[in-house]
Parts: C-alpha cells; sequence; structure tokens
C-alpha cells in the first residue's frame, strides 16, 4: 500500500511538473469572414451542422484541447455580442478569454488575435473558424510540434493530379504530388516571433493567405503535421452536407466502440 501511495505520488509531482514546463498557449480562432461563397444572409460561422453551429463546433475543440490554455475568437465588429450570446448559450467559459473585432484582412485579423491574447502566452495556435471538424487530438499534435520546432502547421496529402499552366490556361509542367500537401488549421507558432514576422510583412506591404507564409517569407521552416483531409473547410453548401456525414460517421464509430 505505501508502495503504491508513493508511485502515486511520483506520478502526480512528474505530472505536475510537465504542466509547469508546457509553455501557456492560446487558441486563436478567426470567425470574421463574410461567406460570400455560401450565399444567403448567415455568417457560414453561425450555420450548424448536426445542429451545433460551426463555430462553436471549433471552439469545443479547443476547449477540450489540454495543449490550449485560453481562447481569442476574432469576429466582423456587428457580431460581437452575437459570438458573445452563443458561447454562453454552449457553456463555453472556462478557457474564452475574449471576442474581439477583426481587420479587413485574415492576416490582420490573424494579427489583432494575436496580440489580444494574454502575455503570458508563448505559443499560439491559429485557426479557421470554419475548419470545424478539427479535433482535440488534431490541435494537440499541431501545438506539441511547435513546442519543439517553432512553427508547425495542419496538413494533409494531395491526391489528385496537380499541374502547372500559364496565363494562358496552357499546362506548362505536372507537379510532383508526394511532395505536395494542402495546407490546413491549426497553425502554431512562437507568439514572439509570430508578432515579429507579421510586423516585418506588414511593414513590406507582404500580403499572404495562411499564416505559414509569413514564416517562409522571412526563410523559416514551418514543420508539418498529416491531419487528414477531414478537417476541411466548410465554404460551400455542399461542404455543409460532406461535413455532417463526416460527424455522422465519427458519431457512429465512438457508439460501435
Amino acid at each position: 500500500m505505501k508502495r503504491r501511495r508513493r508511485l502515486a505520488g511520483l506520478v502526480s509531482g512528474v505530472l505536475r511538473v510537465a504542466l509547469r514546463r508546457r509553455p501557456r498557449t492560446a487558441g486563436v480562432i478567426l470567425a470574421a469572414g463574410s461567406s460570400t461563397r455560401m450565399g444567403g444572409d448567415v455568417p457560414k460561422q453561425f450555420l450548424s451542422v448536426c445542429g451545433v453551429p460551426i463555430l462553436i463546433r471549433s471552439v469545443r475543440a479547443f476547449d477540450a484541447c489540454p495543449s490550449i490554455d485560453e481562447i481569442v475568437i476574432v469576429t466582423r465588429e456587428r457580431d460581437i455580442q452575437d459570438v458573445k450570446d452563443l458561447c454562453a448559450e454552449y457553456k463555453i467559459s472556462s478557457k474564452l478569454k475574449t471576442v474581439i473585432a477583426g481587420g479587413d484582412t485574415r492576416q490582420k485579423s490573424a494579427f489583432l488575435g494575436v496580440e489580444a491574447a494574454s502575455k503570458g502566452c508563448r505559443f499560439v495556435a491559429i485557426h479557421d473558424a470554419a475548419r470545424c471538424l478539427v479535433t482535440p487530438e488534431i490541435t494537440r499534435s499541431v501545438v506539441d510540434l511547435a513546442y519543439r520546432r517553432r512553427a508547425a502547421t495542419a496538413v494533409y496529402p494531395v491526391t489528385d493530379t496537380v499541374k502547372r499552366v500559364d496565363v494562358r490556361g496552357r499546362i506548362k509542367e505536372t507537379l510532383d504530388r508526394t511532395q505536395l500537401r494542402a495546407a490546413a488549421t491549426p497553425q502554431a507558432f512562437d507568439r514572439d516571433f509570430y508578432i515579429a514576422v507579421a510586423a516585418y510583412a506588414e511593414k513590406k506591404g507582404t500580403s499572404v493567405t495562411d499564416d505559414n507564409a509569413l514564416f517562409e517569407a522571412v526563410g523559416q521552416t514551418v514543420y508539418t503535421v498529416d491531419c487528414g483531409n477531414d478537417n476541411f473547410k466548410v465554404t460551400t453548401p455542399s461542404d455543409l452536407i460532406r461535413a455532417e456525414a463526416v460527424i455522422r460517421a465519427r458519431e457512429k464509430k465512438e457508439t460501435v466502440k
């Protein structure tokens, strides 16, 4: 009995040390898009997939991830109160730090979200709310790699044959798809390093469509985690149908277990 207690105490102590050593990390969830490709008047982050709003599905995954300590949601200024009300309705409170207004581009919104994180956060994980099939496991795998490498991103293999074409639409080259990956989110970074490269990009007038490109622009390496192609971005009405199919398959799998 005494041996068991000593062992339990040792394990508990090791876990406490490990937790203290893990860098404090903020999740920045971007939900400020206009959803023009979805159609309709309701922004896609408020649309439901299997009865749960897209935004909430993303927030829940971050809320359940042990590597995330706090959450910042970036949305349109007009939607701030709606987002707060939605989070309250779904009881998202323990990790939610703030909901802020985004900028006029994704790049600016991400920067504002990172700046809004607590000063004690050494790492940030930036995520598009529209990738609502993200899981706590995916988030943790990307963040844990960023702890070791400073910059990491979720990706998935490209399965189609990809052609490079010229301005007239003529095929110039067939790319080797074994070396191609589609970038997804979350994308996790050392926070101070991210702020530095983002500020440098703004000064140079560099425009990017994902945060990895900020690091690529200054010659820094971003490491990848293959998180599978279920973590796709819900952009069109057909994506909603596909997302519901994935969720039902996951629920069925859990039921079988």
